[in-house]
C-alpha cells in the first residue's frame, strides 16, 4: 500500500469462527476474486473469501515487467515440484504460482488470450458440453474485458518487425490482435496485456476487489493467511455445510447456508476435495480418509502446455537484456515513473505465433492455408483448426539458468493441445503438505511427434529472421544439434561460496539431473568432454544442424534437457456430463454433492489453446451467474 493509505480490509479466522455466510469461496486467486466481487454485489448476500496468502500490494508488485520475476522477494510466489519426469531426464517440473489475493495474476506474463472459437466448439462437439460452445462463452469474455480492459504493448524493440517479416515469409498472417473478431486460427499476433492506463499490472485482485470496493461491500469478508483443511458435510454426507480452516496452528470453522465454491487451483482444488473425502475410493482409504463420495476423476487428467526454448544471440539494444545496463534501466524507470511508458510497462511477450502443425508443409516448413483435402486451415471457428503450437516471442533469455554476458532472444516453442495426461494425488493427510504431482511431459508419443515438427518450424523461422536483411549476426546458440555437454554444464551447480549459499535457498529439484553421457534417449550427439568443458565455448560448439537435416533424436535429446512447464496446469476436476469421467457438471456443480461447486482451471474439459487467465476469469463470471440465477429461482418458488 502507498504510505498513509487506508489498510486493505481483511479479517482473521478468529473473527469469523463459527459464523454462517450465504456463500464461502475457498481460494482468493484469479477466479476467487471475480466470484467474491460478483456475488457480493447484492447487499442482502453475505460472502466469505478464504485465501492462504496475503494482500501485500506494493509499488514493485505493480510494475508489469519486474513483477514477472518469480524469485523477487517482494512477490508471494510459491513453487511446487513434480515427481521426476522420465522424458525430462529425471528432472522435476517447477510449477510456480502466487499465494496472494489475486493468485497467479499477480506474477504472470500479463497475457490475455481467449483461445480460438474452435476450441470451445470442441468442448461442445466432442464432450457434449453444449453450454460451453463459443456462442455461449464469447459474451462472457466481452463482459470480463469491460473490467480488465486489456491493451496492446507500447514500446517496441527493434527485433519485433524482423520477427513479423520472418513470419510473413513462412506464410503466416501478421498484425492481427490475438483476440480480434475474425482473427485467423494461425498467425503472428499482437498480444493483449493486462496493463492499465497508468502502466500498472491489472491483477484479478486489482480489477475485481480493489480496496474501495471491499470497504463498500458490508456483506463481504476477506480472510487471508488461512489454510482450508477440509470441507464438512450434513449428517447424511450429501451436502456441504462449511469449511474448516487453519491459522497459526489453530483450527476454526465457518458455515455456509447456500454454497461453497472451491477456487484453489488445479493442484490444490483436488487436494482439498480428497482431504474432505471426495475422490477415488481406494486412494482415500489408503490414507485412512473416510469416503464421503467416491468420485474417480478427482485429481486425474492433469494437462499443461510444455515449452522448449530455442535461443538466438542478438545485439543488446534489441532485447530486454539492454536493461542490465544501469543507465538504460534508469532511463526506462524514469519513463515509467513520470509517463507510465517504456519497457517496464510491457511483459516479456509482445508477439506470439500460433500454428497448427497439421497445416505445415513437411518439406518446406511453411504454412498451408488449405490442407490435403482442400479444407481451409485458417478459419478459427472449426475444431479441426485449433492451433496445437504457440511460439512466444520473448526477447530475453527464457532458460531456467543464466548465461552470463549474452544478450538473448527466445523462440519459446510450446505445445498447447497436448495428449499427455498426468495426475495429482495426496502425499499425506496434512493440508499444508504439497500433494504428489505426476507431470504430463511427453508421456504420449503423439506429443513428441508434434514437438519435433514445431521445433523444426521454429528453426525455420530463425533462419528466415537472418534472411530478412537483418543487419546484425543472429546465431542460434541454444538449439537442437548443439554441444550437449556445454548445455549440461550450464545447469551444473556452481561451486563458489555465493553460489553455494544461493543454491541452498532453492527448492529441491531445481537443478536438472542430466549430466554428460546420461541421456535416457538414444542417439543424441555427445561431443567429447575434451572439446566441451570451457566455460565460454568457442564458435564451433554452437554450429547447428539446419532445420532440414536435424535428426529426431537430436531434437528429443535437446528437448529432454530444456523442456519446462508453461505454468498453465489444468483439467484435474474436469467438467463432464458423466460422473465417472468428470467431477463437475455444466453448472460447475460437483457430481453427487449438494451445495458444492468448483470454478478454476481444474474444470476445463480439455486445456484451451490460450494462456489460461482469460478462460479462468470467464469460468468465474459464468459460475457467479449460475449461482445468482439459482438463488433467484429458489426465491421465486
Amino acid at each position: 500500500m502507498w504510505p498513509f493509505a487506508p489498510s486493505y480490509p481483511t479479517v482473521h479466522a478468529a473473527d469469523i469462527h463459527d459464523q454462517t455466510f450465504d456463500c464461502i469461496i475457498v481460494g482468493g486467486g484469479t477466479a476467487g476474486c471475480v466470484l467474491a466481487s460478483r456475488l457480493s454485489e447484492s447487499p442482502n448476500v453475505s460472502v466469505l473469501l478464504l485465501e492462504k496468502g496475503r494482500v501485500h500490494d506494493n509499488f514493485l508488485s505493480r510494475i508489469p515487467l519486474l513483477s514477472q520475476n518469480f524469485e523477487f522477494p517482494f512477490l508471494q510466489s510459491v513453487r511446487r515440484d513434480s515427481d521426476p519426469i522420465p522424458a525430462a531426464n529425471g528432472r522435476r517440473a517447477a510449477l510456480w504460482t502466487a499465494e496472494a489475493l489475486g493468485g497467479a495474476t499477480r506474477i504472470n506474463a500479463l497475457l490475455w488470450t481467449r483461445g480460438v472459437a474452435g476450441g470451445y466448439n470442441a468442448w461442445a462437439e466432442q464432450y457434449g458440453l453444449e453450454d460451453w460452445s463459443w456462442d455461449r462463452v464469447e459474451p462472457w469474455f466481452r463482459k470480463t474485458e469491460d473490467v480488465v480492459k486489456p491493451r496492446k504493448p507500447g514500446f517496441q524493440l527493434g527485433c519485433i518487425p524482423i520477427v513479423e517479416e520472418a513470419a510473413r515469409r513462412v506464410g503466416l498472417p501478421v498484425g492481427e490482435g490475438v483476440n480480434d473478431a475474425g482473427a485467423s486460427a494461425q498467425g503472428c499476433f499482437v498480444m493483449d496485456q493486462t496493463v492499465d492506463g497508468k502502466g500498472q499490472r491489472v491483477s484479478a485482485f486489482k480489477a475485481w476487489l480493489p480496496r474501495e470496493t471491499v470497504r463498500e461491500r458490508k456483506g463481504l469478508k476477506i480472510c487471508t493467511g488461512v489454510v482450508a483443511s477440509t470441507l464438512f458435510f450434513s449428517n447424511d454426507g450429501t451436502r456441504v455445510t462449511g469449511v474448516r480452516v487453519r491459522e497459526g496452528g489453530r483450527q476454526y470453522t465457518v458455515k455456509a447456508k447456500r454454497e461453497v465454491i472451491v477456487c484453489s487451483g488445479t493442484i490444490c482444488t483436488p487436494q482439498l476435495l480428497m482431504l474432505s473425502g471426495i475422490g477415488p475410493r481406494q486412494h482415500l482409504e489408503s490414507f485412512g480418509i473416510p469416503v464421503i463420495h467416491d468420485l474417480p476423476a478427482v485429481g486425474q487428467g492433469l494437462s499443461d502446455h510444455t515449452s522448449v526454448p530455442i535461443i538466438m544471440e542478438l545485439p543488446r539494444k534489441h532485447t530486454l537484456h539492454c536493461l542490465e545496463n544501469a543507465f538504460v534501466f534508469l532511463w526506462h524507470l524514469l519513463l515509467y515513473l513520470f509517463f507510465g511508458k517504456g519497457l517496464l510497462v510491457n511483459g516479456t511477450t509482445p508477439r506470439s505465433i500460433f500454428v497448427r502443425t497439421a497445416g505445415l508443409d513437411g518439406n518446406t516448413m511453411t504454412v498451408r492455408h488449405n490442407d490435403d483435402s482442400d479444407q481451409d486451415t485458417m478459419d478459427a471457428s472449426f475444431a479441426r483448426n485449433v492451433p496445437d503450437v504457440e511460439i512466444m516471442i520473448n526477447p530475453v533469455n527464457s532458460l531456467t539458468v543464466n548465461i552470463s554476458g549474452k544478450s538473448l532472444f527466445t523462440w519459446y516453442t510450446t505445445l498447447i493441445q497436448p495428449y499427455s495426461r498426468g495426475h495429482v494425488k495426496l502425499a499425506s493427510d496434512n493440508p499444508v503438505a504439497d500433494p504428489k504431482i505426476c507431470y504430463p511431459m511427453m508421456t504420449d508419443n503423439r506429443d513428441r511427434v508434434t514437438m519435433r515438427k514445431a521445433v523444426r518450424f521454429t528453426m525455420r523461422l530463425a533462419e528466415e529472421f537472418t534472411n530478412t536483411g537483418y543487419p546484425y549476426e543472429a546465431p542460434l546458440i541454444i538449439a537442437p544439434g548443439m554441444d550437449l555437454v556445454y548445455l549440461d554444464a550450464l545447469y551444473e551447480p556452481k561451486t563458489g561460496f555465493l553460489q553455494r549459499f544461493q543454491r541452498r535457498r532453492k527448492p529441491t529439484g531445481e537443478e536438472p539431473v542430466p549430466m554428460p553421457g546420461k541421456d535416457l534417449l538414444t542417439g543424441a550427439r555427445q561431443p567429447s568432454v575434451s572439446t566441451s568443458t570451457n566455460s565460454e565455448p568457442n564458435k564451433q560448439h554452437f554450429q547447428k544442424s539446419k532445420w532440414r537435416t536435424i535428426a529426431d533424436n537430436e531434437i528429443d535429446a535437446f528437448a529432454s534437457r530444456v523442456c519446462v512447464s508453461s505454468l498453465h496446469v489444468s483439467c484435474t476436476c474436469r467438467m463432464s456430463n458423466n460422473p465417472r469421467e468428470g467431477v463437475v457438471d455444466q453448472k460447475l456443480k460437483v457430481h453427487g454433492v449438494e451445495n458444492l461447486r468448483i470454478a478454476d482451471a481444474s474444470v476445463f474439459p480439455m486445456i484451451p489453446s490460450a494462456h489460461t487467465m482469460a478462460p479462468v476469469v470467464m469460468i468465474a463470471e459464468r459460475c457467479a451467474a449460475f449461482v445468482k440465477k439459482e438463488w433467484e429461482d429458489k426465491k421465486g418458488r
